[in-house]
């Protein structure tokens, strides 16, 4: 029973904050990270923590950010293209009525924050953040490797 509510406060947490969301989704990419470097390099396990904690921490910064500034360009198209903006928000409306359930729970928890914008702001939002974390760890998590090589070649 405590099982099944703690499950069921994380599902709550995940569709009602985005900071909840960012830590969750940082996480998973973090450790995918991890995996990787664990792998495909030569690198230690204390190394690889150095790396994960740095690539974390680029994508909790990463995403907002990028959510933002995806908000910023998108604020700026729906104030000059209303018409357009109103379109493109009843054809996401639209998309998701054709989702599943479990996809449409997903996409009204990614979206509520943002509801106050008009459409271009919304998606500018949803890419930036969806994709602001993942650009800012791969470029860590690429870059890890070669900084950690030159340390061992010395």
């Amino acid at each position: 029973m405590a099982g099944r509510l703690s499950l069921d406060k994380i599902v709550d947490l995940y569709k009602t904050s985005p900071v909840f969301q960012d830590l969750l989704e940082t996480s998973a990419a973090t450790a995918l990270a991890a995996g990787g470097q664990a792998v495909m390099t030569d690198m230690t396990p204390e190394q690889i923590a150095i790396a994960s904690a740095a690539g974390f921490g680029a994508g909790m910064i990463g995403r907002p950010v990028m959510g933002r500034a995806g908000q910023a360009i998108g604020g700026v198209l729906d104030k000059k293209y209303p018409g357009g903006s109103a379109t493109f928000l009843e054809g996401l409306q639209e998309g998701k009525a054709s989702m599943p359930k479990a996809m449409q729970e997903l996409y009204d928890a990614k979206m509520a924050p943002y509801q106050h914008l008009g459409g271009f702001g919304q998606y500018g939002n949803l890419i930036g953040r969806g994709y602001g974390d993942n650009v800012a760890q791969l470029a860590v998590a690429l870059a890890a490797p070669g900084i950690f090589g030159e340390e061992n070649n010395a």
